[in-house]
């Protein structure tokens, strides 16, 4: 008769090494192609006063970042774009949450929010000039009549999606529209409430550029205003490039916020 024995050590399965993914490798190949090719161009065919190169922008960024009046002028910046983006948030959730759920409501408001949908918001910069001045409640409805459209259509769609199979059940066991709202609808809600953060939160920082051009210029847009005027290329580059990695670390801030609120749907 004849034992087997088995090896008490488990033989592990080989590892696989783990490569970064070929869409990001792809992503950072493209970021350094366009940051070569704008050096060359630059270097070999551009104006220094128009296109200045590349490692002159980044020069000029870190100039400005040790600079005290570069942050005192994001600080007056800031001030009119969180007022702004903080009302179009909790008013555009508010109210997409009911349009969503009320379709008599949908039906009032859906002309005007079209009409808001339709109008480009630069246009009316004169009418809140007329109706609030230019002091900072006149920035932060800015910086709101950007964000405030997208937020409420967004939100909308996203409860819109909720499965009716799931509002069904709740209602045949008795569970209360109170309850059902916050138990079946607000979580099935949740990556539409998600996205519309982002969509408006992508929405007032346009809307924060705008006010600072259009409206009045006493944060980043009288930066602008000045190098554009005296032709200082790389500063006036540099600003622009702070403006884009703002936009971008409020975007990845929000992206990781998500991810972490909405971990339990899983995939």
């Amino acid at each position: 008769m004849t034992t087997t024995t088995t090896n008490p050590v488990a033989v592990r399965p080989r590892s696989r090494r783990r490569w970064t993914s070929p869409p990001a490798l792809v992503g950072y190949a493209s970021i350094l192609a366009g940051i070569l090719l704008w050096e060359g161009y630059a270097r070999f065919f551009g104006d220094s006063v128009f296109v200045p190169t590349f490692t002159a922008i980044i020069g000029a960024f870190i100039r400005l970042l040790g600079d005290g009046e570069f942050w005192a002028a994001y600080a007056s910046t800031l001030r009119p774009f969180a007022l702004g983006w903080a009302a179009a948030l909790i008013i555009g959730i508010s109210l997409g949450l009911m349009m969503g759920r009320s379709r008599i409501l949908t039906g009032l408001t859906a002309p005007h929010i079209a009409f808001l949908n339709a109008l480009p918001v630069s246009t009316l910069v004169p009418v809140v000039v007329i109706v609030a001045g230019i002091d900072l409640t006149a920035r932060a409805m800015v910086v709101f009549l950007f964000a405030i459209v997208e937020v409420i259509l967004t939100t909308a769609s996203g409860v819109r999606y909720v499965d009716p199979d799931l509002v069904d059940m709740a209602r045949s066991f008795g569970m209360k529209r109170w309850r059902r709202f916050t138990r079946v609808i607000l979580p099935g809600a949740a990556a539409g409430i998600a996205a519309a953060v982002r969509v408006g939160t992508g929405r007032a920082v346009v809307g924060m550029v705008v006010m600072e051009l259009l409206l009045v210029s006493v944060g980043v847009g009288k930066l602008i205003s000045r190098y554009r005027d005296f032709f200082q290329a790389p500063e006036l580059y540099a600003v622009v490039l702070s403006l884009a990695i703002f936009a971008l670390a409020v975007q990845a801030v929000l992206r990781r916020l998500e991810n972490r609120a909405l971990i339990w749907r899983g995939e």
